[in-house]
């Protein structure tokens, strides 16, 4: 299993990523490990999308760290016609390792900024998502693995809004005078995403996944080891 330590996907999702770590691939000890990927996603509810690129470092199989960048171009409700730059940097355990089904338990943290409501201010983003994964490892033969997942974490994110006025370009528009209004928006949510993971020798993986993150969505990432 040597060559398969290191690898990891962190997806692109609406607070972002669902973020997950290379572990799932590799057996506990594995030598430790960097990586990187690439992933695309789409807001089925609210037609928002977005690119990300990830890197991450396993150790042993145990915890895994990892950070995405991702790029996020909105759609819908208050933030309809900006443009987000995130970065998600998140931690993982993996709690227990048997058969049938094996535990991980992942962290993460989110930190985003926004642009394109000239002339006014843009508003601002943090948040944090936590929750348990489960799923299991099948050898298809050839080098071949597959490693159905479902994942469900509690989710939030707390954005601020600067203005209200109608000239902004964004869909905070709140005030028909074009007064300023100074607001912060809390959300809380869950994540329940079905993934499935594929990883093919000499260390490319591939990986779809699909569920509820504020609003249905789906994506699919790629990713290789260094």
């Amino acid at each position: 299993m040597r060559q398969l330590s290191g690898l990891l996907f962190l997806t692109a999702t609406l607070v972002a990523a669902s973020a997950h770590a290379q572990g799932i691939f590799i057996d506990r000890g594995d030598p430790s490990a960097i990586s990187a990927t690439a992933g695309f996603r789409y807001g089925v509810t609210d037609s928002s999308w977005g690119g990300s690129v990830a890197g991450g470092w396993s150790y042993r199989g145990v915890f895994d760290a990892g950070a995405d960048l991702t790029y996020n171009k909105y759609k819908g409700g208050s933030l309809d016609g900006e443009t987000g730059m995130r970065v998600s940097p998140s931690v993982t355990w993996h709690a227990m390792r048997s058969a049938p089904l094996s535990l991980s338990l992942t962290v993460g943290l989110m930190r985003e900024f926004f642009s394109g409501n000239f002339p006014v201010a843009d508003p601002e983003a943090w948040g944090v998502f936590a929750g348990p994964s489960l799923y299991r490892r099948i050898a298809l033969g050839g080098g071949t693995l597959l490693v159905p997942e479902l994942l469900a974490a509690y989710d939030f994110k707390s954005t601020r809004y600067f203005t209200g006025a109608m000239d902004q370009g964004s869909g905070n528009r709140l005030d028909s005078n074009g007064a300023s209004d100074y607001r912060t928006e809390r959300k809380h949510s869950a994540r329940v995403l079905a993934k499935l993971n594929l990883l093919f020798n000499p260390g490319i993986i591939v990986a779809a996944y699909g569920g509820y993150q504020g609003g249905a969505v789906g994506g699919v990432t790629a990713g290789a080891l260094f």
